[in-house]
């Protein structure tokens, strides 16, 4: 007998949210834990400003297996507004993988984006059988995303190896030394061109105006307009980010956002979502972003972007590390000609993801 004809995909809506999260706690357990929260959950799929999630589900009788989900995201392409998705949250019931519903859902997650006229799905996979699996059913690879580290604090970091504070406050003031004299010095000598960064706990109308010069930076970027920052900063139920602003002559120049979490198994500050329309903004807002992670007492400060890409040589320059970490972009579109494959078309970063 075909166990799968005992199961079927659907659609999946606000009524199925318990048994979806039931379903979470049992296959990643503690990770992500604020995402068992109920608050989360409504936040993200049923708040988000650019749409409601398309959520598929597999059943099997009153029993949720399977999940999938698409979260609607507007895209600037080439200048042009189109609508693409986040592909995220999938998990399958322990007992019932290497059965097909991996691939049955992702094959009805395409049918169903591609109903809704969006242009392509997209996701952020890091385990090996995710990759392999999408790859199957038509996803392609688009570019790697290695995660730079920025050491904040050396003896926080040799701590975590050796266990013993007098050789730990010895290497780490060796390192810290070199370090120093390699990077820190050049990019505190360098000066913020009359740059000034302010905190903010709202967005104004001056954020638009900023985003209106900053989409045309880029041919493929997701759109960053005030009401969608304010839902995915200010507006999360559990999370909680910090926003600096760069402000040159009254006009704003940049942003970054800052969230506090774990990473590498490190206390860590990392750089969610960071844009800025000169080099100038990028240096001092990244500055600010090193100043609030020493503030903070965190040992490490991260950023995920593309090798290839503007930001990767700045921080670079200014003594960010290469981790062991990567994540992979990577998209499914049947449209061709709109250069969706292209690695240096885009620009993504964390603040792109639900990870952070």
């Amino acid at each position: 007998m075909d166990e799968r004809r005992d199961w079927k995909v659907r659609d999946g809506n606000e009524k199925d949210m318990e048994r979806i999260l039931s379903l979470r706690k049992l296959v990643f357990g503690e990770e992500e834990k604020d995402k068992l929260d109920p608050r989360f959950w409504k936040w993200e799929f049923i708040g988000n400003p650019h749409g409601k999630a398309l959520i598929y589900i597999v059943e099997k009788g009153e029993k949720i297996i399977g999940h999938f989900a698409d979260l609607p995201r507007r895209f600037s392409v080439k200048g042009q507004g189109v609508l693409g998705t986040l592909s995220l949250d999938l998990m399958v019931h322990p007992e019932y993988q290497r059965r097909g519903i991996f691939e049955k859902m992702g094959r009805y997650a395409i049918q169903r984006v591609n109903a809704l006229n969006g242009l392509f799905l997209m996701a952020y996979p890091i385990r090996e059988e995710t990759i392999h699996g999408l790859m199957k059913i038509g996803w392609e690879k688009v570019v790697e995303l290695p995660v730079l580290v920025y050491p904040i604090r050396f003896q926080g970091i040799f701590d975590r190896y050796f266990h013993f504070q007098s050789l730990s406050l010895l290497l780490g003031g060796v390192a810290g030394f070199f370090h120093f004299l390699f990077f820190q010095r050049l990019v505190r000598a360098k000066k913020n061109e009359g740059i000034e960064i302010d905190q903010v706990d709202r967005l104004d109308d001056q954020f638009d105006q900023f985003w209106k010069k900053a989409a045309a930076l880029y041919s493929i970027m997701g759109i960053r307009d005030q009401t969608y920052m304010t839902w995915r900063y200010f507006q999360h139920p559990t999370r909680t980010y910090t926003l600096y602003r760069a402000i040159r002559n009254g006009e704003m120049r940049g942003y970054i956002v800052l969230r506090k979490v774990e990473l590498l198994n490190f206390n860590s500050a990392v750089i969610v979502d960071l844009l800025g329309l000169d080099e100038e903004a990028v240096l001092a807002l990244v500055k600010r972003g090193i100043q609030h992670s020493q503030e903070e007492g965190t040992d490490l400060l991260g950023f995920m972007v593309p090798q290839g890409h503007f930001y990767y040589k700045i921080l670079r320059r200014m003594g960010f590390l290469p981790s062991p970490k990567t994540f992979f972009f990577m998209i499914c579109s049947h449209e061709e000609g709109r250069g969706l494959f292209d690695p240096k078309a885009w620009y993504v970063n964390w603040g792109d993801t639900d990870v952070i």
